[in-house]
């Protein structure tokens, strides 16, 4: 589609940042043989920062693939329509999340419907029945 070439620049511009992002986190991730022996309640922390690198990781890997996916529909001519309805993208939406699936309603209908099938996020930690008893018992 014609003029898209600034949401292209955006987009290819927004997916770099994140590559040199996620880059500059793999190299920083603490590794658990640099550090001296300790406890049972230090490996919990430990792991903790592991999942909280981990779920930014999905994070950002699902927008690298929002915005891979953009840049493909530019590609064939079909970006700024929305996936659920067909209809085109407000072009204010798209400048402020360039890699939109959905038109405003149907984003909205899609949240709905995604809230009321997940788990909360707590559910999934491996540790939280651990850290759960450590605050019925006091410890924190």
């Amino acid at each position: 589609m014609k003029g898209y070439e600034t949401f292209l620049k955006d987009l290819l511009k927004l997916r770099e940042t994140i590559l040199n992002e996620m880059g500059a986190k793999l190299k920083t991730e603490r590794n658990p043989g640099d550090r001296e022996v300790g406890d049972f309640y230090d490996d919990v922390d430990i792991e903790k920062d592991r999942q909280m690198v981990y779920t930014l990781g999905e994070r950002e890997r699902a927008k690298l693939n929002a915005l891979n996916a953009a840049i493909e529909k530019i590609e064939d001519g079909t970006y700024g329509l929305c996936e659920e309805c067909g209809e085109e993208i407000n072009k204010k939406r798209l400048k402020i999340i360039p890699f939109a699936q959905f038109c405003i309603n149907c984003q909205s209908d899609h949240e709905k419907r995604t809230v009321l099938t997940e788990e909360p996020f707590e559910d999934n930690l491996m540790y939280r029945d651990i850290a759960m008893s450590d605050m019925e018992n006091g410890d924190e």
